[in-house]
């Protein structure tokens, strides 16, 4: 990164502890109000939305020609001449938010011309910051984290995280999902993609697989998990490459162990993953 994407990956880092510091008083001082999106299972809240507003009005108050992409607003700010998108989910896991008090993010990640250049993860219950830039390495709470030994697991040895959801979708696709995580070492389903992405780079998790999340659920994790030395594989599902659209996604640090759940897959999905 230059000057000054340096510049705003320091900016990022501050609005992001002022984002988390107004979230958690918000959570102490009012009633939490919810509304359906789409199901039972895609809420939002006033916070999202507050949350949200306060991310784009910093940003574009510092960097106003600089593009928008966030979940809740499905609003997109596309200056002709800027080449920098700031890509905003405001609670990522609102079930657990709302329900729970824990197991949620706030994700910002900056990109530019579609390359990540940095992006953060905040577990705001656990006050622990997940950052990344490119070239930057990945830090947790300030401190610099090394890039992890390759990895030569096989699924035998795998920590597998996917939905009820996307087992459900695999599966009415012609997915032996069972015959997968029968293979596995175990199963988990936190209901949030961004921390999810954060445990396969921290070891917590080996594989990660969702039909069911979208770009910022997954641009600021995403960053920090490769700066680890793992990897993601992005998938659209919609033909017209909407940035609102669905993504399929498997993120990973064992290729081995990403070979072999990949051969469960349905013909069509190991064509979109290039197998």
């Amino acid at each position: 990164m230059n000057v000054a994407e340096l510049e705003m990956y320091d900016f990022a880092k501050r609005l992001m502890y002022s984002a988390g510091a107004k979230l958690k008083q918000e959570r102490r001082q009012s009633v939490i109000k919810v509304k359906e999106k789409t199901s039972q299972m895609d809420l939002v809240t006033e916070h999202d939305l507050l949350i949200e507003k306060f991310l784009i009005d910093a940003i574009l108050n510092n960097y106003p020609d600089h593009n928008i992409l966030a979940e809740e607003s499905r609003e997109q700010v596309c200056p002709e001449h800027n080449d920098y998108t700031w890509v905003i989910d405001p609670i990522d896991g609102t079930v657990n938010y709302y329900r729970f008090g824990k197991d949620y993010a706030i994700s910002l990640a900056l990109y530019k011309n579609e390359n990540p250049m940095f992006g953060l993860v905040y577990d705001v219950a656990n006050s622990e910051m997940f950052s990344a830039g490119r070239g930057e390495g990945a830090i947790i709470n300030g401190h610099p984290l090394d890039t992890l030994p390759d990895s030569h697991d096989k699924l035998s040895k795998a920590v597998v995280g996917i939905s009820l959801r996307t087992m459900r979708e695999f599966t009415g696709l012609g997915m032996d999902v069972m015959g997968m995580l029968s293979q596995a070492q175990a199963y988990r389903y936190l209901g949030c993609a961004s921390l999810e992405i954060c445990k396969v780079a921290n070891g917590e998790y080996d594989l990660f697989i969702s039909s069911n999340v979208h770009q910022w659920d997954i641009a600021a994790a995403r960053i920090f998990l490769e700066q680890r030395g793992g990897e993601v594989l992005i998938r659209r599902t919609n033909e017209n490459r909407s940035p609102f659209g669905k993504l399929l996604v498997a993120a990973f640090r064992s290729p081995l162990i990403w070979t072999e759940a990949r051969e469960y897959l349905p013909l069509c999905l190991r064509d979109e993953f290039g197998a």
